[in-house]
């Protein structure tokens, strides 16, 4: 065994580049490459596991262990050079590397130590059992019969999507919806405008903003733009950031808006994005977080 301490040191550094999977040239000597093996059948009953080796090539590949030398021990190149030499000249002899603790390299193959293999395949490599499946295997049966079941169920319910515009093609006849529940449905699509214009009914929804119920909170219009203030969490957050807004030298009278689970502030909601833009810059000096969100 080698009790030299720079020796030790470069062979750890060698065994912990191969062990992270690193291509390591030897300049003068060759290339170590850790490699995987894949599973190979050895017998109908076994199997050997995939494993990790370390191949010699005499090929340069890979980063050079001379500059790993200097990346290391933060030394110049010089000084890895002179490391590098005096370790090659300590492990080679007539031909043979020997790295301890790592493997051996003869006639351009490498043994590894059996240390070493354990490092690269902790879960070991020897030969796996496996077992065979039985004739009789009832889960594969249980499994098909299920499979058979929710095809038969599938193929049901889709004969019956097949069968039921048949059936209700008459009951759903207009015949069924008198004249008043469609007014009644257009009243609704423009309950949002009639609040502030009355007699416009659904002409005036484009081109005017709804007005806010006086404590209520108003739902946006869909297709419209809003300049937003802000979206909080509660209402009494909201209502508070509105009044502040409305106290401000720059006043801006606010409407507060469902925004999901949240309320939104804002203080101008138009059917035309441009204009929406036009008022968040025109305030945007007292305002600077003021943005456009255009309702779903």
């Amino acid at each position: 065994m080698n009790t030299n301490p720079m020796v030790q040191e470069v062979n750890r550094l060698v065994g912990d580049l191969l062990a992270g999977g690193e291509r390591l040239l030897l300049p003068g000597i060759g290339s170590l490459m850790t490699v995987t093996r894949p599973a190979r059948r050895l017998s109908k009953s076994e199997v050997k596991p995939p494993m990790r080796v370390v191949e010699f090539h005499g090929e340069e590949l890979g980063l050079s262990l001379v500059d790993r030398i200097a990346v290391a021990a933060a030394c110049t190149p010089e000084e890895s050079e002179e490391v590098y030499a005096r370790w090659k000249g300590h492990t080679l002899a007539e031909g043979v590397l020997t790295i301890e603790g790592v493997g051996v390299v003869k006639q351009d193959h490498f043994k590894a130590e059996p240390s070493f293999e354990q490092r690269l395949n902790p879960e070991g490599v020897a030969p796996i059992r496996v077992k065979r499946r039985s004739r009789f295997d009832w889960t594969f049966v249980v499994g098909i019969i299920a499979i058979l079941i929710a095809l038969g169920i599938g193929w049901y319910g889709y004969r019956l999507m097949q069968e039921k515009p048949v059936r209700t093609v008459e009951p759903i006849q207009r015949t069924e919806r008198p004249a008043p529940e469609k007014d009644t449905t257009a009243v609704t699509a423009v309950e949002p405008t009639t609040a502030a214009t009355p007699q416009s009914g659904a002409v005036a929804t484009p081109v005017t903003q709804p007005a806010a119920p006086a404590d209520g909170v108003q739902r946006m219009t869909s297709g419209w733009y809003y300049v937003v203030l802000g979206v909080f969490s509660t209402e009494e957050n909201a209502r508070r950031a509105a009044a502040d807004a409305a106290a401000k030298s720059d006043a801006l009278a606010c409407t507060i808006y469902y925004f999901g689970q949240k309320w939104m502030v804002s203080p101008c909601g138009v059917a035309d994005s441009e204009e929406a833009n036009a008022f968040r810059k025109a305030h945007a000096a007292t305002y600077p977080d003021l943005w456009v969100y255009r309702a779903k």
